[in-house]
């Protein structure tokens, strides 16, 4: 099974993006570009999914961006 999240995007004081995925609460990552940024958040939300009981090996989409 999939898990779907939409992501908020915003930028900190030094232009990095910050990504957040607000369905699972404070859930939130910092990269210096896009790519990081999303890969800090995918660990992350894995992070908050293995903490519910979900598998740590579950599928992750980001399907939209909210900026």
């Amino acid at each position: 099974m999939a898990h779907r999240f939409t992501v908020s995007v915003d930028w900190n004081d030094y232009g990095w993006p910050v990504g957040m995925v607000s369905s699972l609460g404070n859930c939130a990552a910092t990269g210096r570009d896009m790519e990081e940024m999303l890969d800090k958040l995918e660990e992350e939300v894995r992070s908050v999914l293995a903490s519910r009981g979900d598998p740590v090996d579950a599928e992750i989409e980001f399907v939209g961006f909210n900026a």
